[in-house]
């Protein structure tokens, strides 16, 4: 089991910007290990990841962004109802086309951001 207090104190560090990127990348893990038919172990923690990340920046930027909103309720029923033979594929198309659109939020592909000055 991860060490979810270590995990929160390293995200914790990053500025916005990064903590999206992060939460892009797990929604991306969260797609490759559902389309690879991953044990249906590593899914659930892969979902609570994302939900920690989404928490976590929600809390630190007091914000209410409706679409991180949208996708909070969205991993929460996918947490909540993961034992009721959910299909795995369905999870990963979403979790894809999330983690392309956090990724966009984040900034982080645009020309400014990735200058080394």
């Amino acid at each position: 089991m991860p060490n979810w207090s270590a995990i929160e104190a390293s995200f914790l560090c990053q500025s916005y910007e990064q903590q999206l990127g992060e939460l892009a990348a797990s929604l991306a893990r969260l797609n490759s290990w559902s389309e690879k038919n991953a044990s249906r172990e590593l899914v659930p923690v892969l979902l609570s990841e994302s939900l920690l990340y989404l928490s976590l920046i929600q809390q630190e930027t007091e914000m209410n962004n409706v679409e991180l909103n949208q996708l909070q309720d969205l991993l929460q029923n996918w947490i909540d109802f993961w034992d009721k033979s959910m299909e795995i594929t369905d999870i990963a198309s979403v979790a894809s086309t999330w983690s392309q659109r956090v990724l966009e939020m984040s900034g982080l592909l645009t020309s400014e951001s990735m200058s080394p000055f």
